[in-house]
């Protein structure tokens, strides 16, 4: 796919993608986002596969999406000029949650967990979650999102409004 910028800004959507909650999905989450952002630079696409596996890894790990029939969503998106939006919807949350290490000492320097959304934050330009459905009782998921920048020119040309991703 060649890159050339029209000028004009159309968004641009990517059929979600639908994955069962374990962490053996992962690696098919990685060739899904390398597959459907083909013609993208290489290290957009290095930071797409680092965010989404971070938040897919969180959606099995802490919420309801990891457990017997539970199942994890992604989306992608061009919501603007300059801007891909990484979205993962998990299955609701349970009693467990994340945790950060402290920022110094020992502890910091020898964990091996729980950097997921250090890393996210260090890489996008910003993130943050919202209900899959705001209700008072019911608990229907969280989408985490996180945004991540990149030159409007390096969209490859003739993407479509809406990507297929079969």
């Amino acid at each position: 796919m060649s890159v050339v910028s029209s000028g004009v800004f159309a968004p641009v959507r990517w059929e979600p993608r639908i994955y069962e909650g374990s962490l053996k999905q992962a690696a098919v989450v990685r060739s899904h986002v390398r597959k459907d952002l083909s013609g993208f630079a290489a290290l957009l696409v290095n930071d797409v596969e680092l965010c989404v596996s971070e938040l897919f890894a969180n959606a099995v790990e802490y919420t309801a999406s990891g457990g017997e029939g539970g199942e994890v969503v992604r989306r992608l998106s061009l919501p603007e000029a300059g801007l891909l939006r990484v979205e993962v919807a998990d299955g609701g949350f349970t009693d467990t949650r994340p945790t950060i290490p402290e920022l110094a000492g020992d502890d910091w320097f020898e964990s091996e967990r729980h950097r997921g959304l250090l890393m996210v934050s260090a890489i996008a330009k910003g993130w943050g979650f919202y209900p899959v459905y705001a209700h008072p009782t019911l608990n229907l998921g969280l989408v985490v999102w996180a945004d991540l920048p990149l030159d409007p020119a390096q969209v490859p040309a003739g993407l479509p409004r809406f990507v297929h991703t079969a």
